[in-house]
């Protein structure tokens, strides 16, 4: 395996070609993978970062894995490299690896690293399902660099049942019992419904319907939703409508929107990336009703994971929520 260092401002349509190919056959996926996301992301917060695409090909020239990286400089002013992204907006992050060949990619990345100028790479955003979390740490050590792993974060996940009646067996009698209470108040005292946006949001409004319904939930998330922030969300609406990964949900009071999910439909899971919901609503519950009718209608499509990312939000443990570590990985020359 050799490795090549291309020091990118942009991706280009060969690059984005062969990365999506390679994603797709690897066994770690997810939206935040995609050169799809690493666009939109270094356009709105690049910030004119000097982007470094490592590419690990066979010797015949075959892609078998890569990762975007940026130049870091450590608290002691060490030079490093850092996997691309920020944790305010960037979930997961990783290399893209193609199957059966994640021991041999981090083996040559240790001769890489050990060969090069830096002192240290910063592995951010990975889950502990994901090939790096297994292989990284021990090629690293054993290749006599120093690794330091620590939890950085934790997300909430559902492996789905194959239909509702199993989901709801599934919760403990107590959450049962008060996620039914909820359902039939809710359908007692209104007429509510849960919609998916499927209209070009260029002609809809829906994201300003979003955006009102998330500066609403909390301070903290109005305080988040910047205009920057907003048109780095316009942006990933769009584009990721066109590839038929969105999913924009609302529930609905008398035909009001109350409630609202900005999620992503990738490969046979849901992940909830952002909400937002009008408090004046609250004693229906409506972010418990909306995530569980985005559940039931996620089992209905046969998607197989359901999940919130990250945040251990009460209400997604009393939905049979389990938690998935994201670690933060670190490795030092001695």
């Amino acid at each position: 395996m050799k490795i090549e260092l291309q020091e990118e401002s942009s991706y280009s349509e060969s690059l984005k070609k062969d990365w999506e190919k390679l994603l797709s056959a690897s066994r770690y996926q997810n939206p935040f993978l995609t050169p799809t996301w690493n666009e939109i992301w270094l356009k709105h917060f690049g910030n004119n970062q000097s982007l470094k695409v490592v590419l690990f090909r066979a010797l015949g020239g075959t892609l078998l894995a890569l990762g975007t990286f940026v130049n870091s400089c450590g608290e002691k002013g060490g030079k490093g490299l850092a996997l691309m992204g920020s944790t305010d907006v960037w979930d997961y992050r990783d290399l893209i690896i193609s199957p059966g060949n994640e021991a041999e990619t981090f083996t040559a990345l240790a001769g890489f690293f050990k060969e090069g100028p830096w002192d240290y790479l910063e592995f951010n955003g990975i889950s502990e399902f994901s090939p790096t979390a297994q292989f990284l740490p021990p090629l690293m050590k054993s290749s006599g660099f120093q690794v330091i792993q620590e939890i950085e974060e934790i997300a909430v996940y559902l492996d789905l049942h194959p239909n509702w009646e199993n989901f709801l067996e599934g919760l403990n009698s107590k959450d049962r019992h008060e996620l039914r209470r909820k359902m039939r108040r809710m359908e007692k005292e209104t007429n509510f419904e849960l919609s998916r946006v499927e209209e070009p949001l260029s002609h809809s409004g829906k994201m300003e319907v979003f955006f009102d319904l998330h500066r609403k939930s909390r301070t903290d998330k109005a305080e988040f939703m910047t205009a920057q922030m907003e048109s780095y969300f316009r942006e990933i609406a769009t584009r990721f409508q066109e590839r038929g990964w969105l999913n924009l949900s609302f529930l609905k009071i008398e035909g009001k929107e109350i409630a609202t999910y900005f999620s992503f439909d990738f490969e046979e899971t849901e992940y909830v990336y952002n909400s937002g919901y009008d408090p004046q609503f609250s004693r229906f519950s409506p972010g418990i009703i909306l995530a569980a009718q985005c559940i039931r209608r996620a089992i209905e499509k046969r998607m197989v994971r359901f999940n919130f990312l990250r945040g251990r939000e009460d209400y997604k443990y009393r939905l049979g929520g389990k938690e998935e570590k994201i670690y933060r990985i670190r490795v030092e020359k001695g």
